[in-house]
């Protein structure tokens, strides 16, 4: 190789090299204009909300913002439904509350009711209450013994099941009685 070539060679190579050097320096730049942009951004949103809470447009700590559900103080779980009232009375609707028409047969029933007795619901869907879930239904006061596979009526008094009704036809009769409050 010769002089001149050398040289042509060398005066390419420093041109690549300012070439390369002039990307990476426009690729910083570009990294400083969005740090810059994502500030201002930042900063405008944060004036905008402290603003808002100032005027009281955006309560963020106002209950009223809250999402609050309403307890029914009607459910119970198989694992609390003896411990309503010992002394008196009472009944137990357990039936799947995720299935709609079952649901609203058993609600209609339910707000139809006319007897003496309270009446408390059970849903067979919930999770809480999966492990007394069964194809067959057992009766029993003992809840390791306990199994239910449909919708069931359940009569308690002093922490005692004392009468169960598993036949649709059954729960239905028993709760449109009239005669018998």
């Amino acid at each position: 190789m010769n002089k001149k070539q050398m040289i042509k060679e060398q005066k390419r190579i420093k041109k690549e090299q300012k070439q390369v050097s002039k990307l990476f320096n426009d690729d910083k730049e570009i990294y400083n204009v969005f740090k810059i942009a994502l500030g201002v951004i930042l900063f405008l949103a944060l004036t905008y909300l402290l603003i808002n809470i100032i005027k009281g447009n955006f309560n963020i700590f106002n209950k009223r913002n809250l999402q609050t559900e309403e307890i029914d103080s009607t459910m119970v779980m198989i694992g609390t439904m003896f411990n309503k009232k010992s002394d008196e009375e009472y009944l137990v609707l357990a039936y799947d509350m995720s299935d709609n028409d079952t649901s609203s047969y058993y609600n209609a029933l339910i707000d139809k009711y006319v007897g003496n007795m309270d009446i408390y619901k059970l849903d067979l869907s919930s999770g809480f209450n999966s492990a007394f879930i069964d194809s067959k239904t057992v009766v029993s006061d003992d809840l390791t013994k306990l199994k239910l596979s449909g919708p069931t009526l359940l009569i308690i008094k002093n922490d005692k099941i004392i009468s169960s009704y598993i036949k649709e036809e059954d729960i239905t009769k028993y709760l449109s009685d009239e005669n018998r409050w």
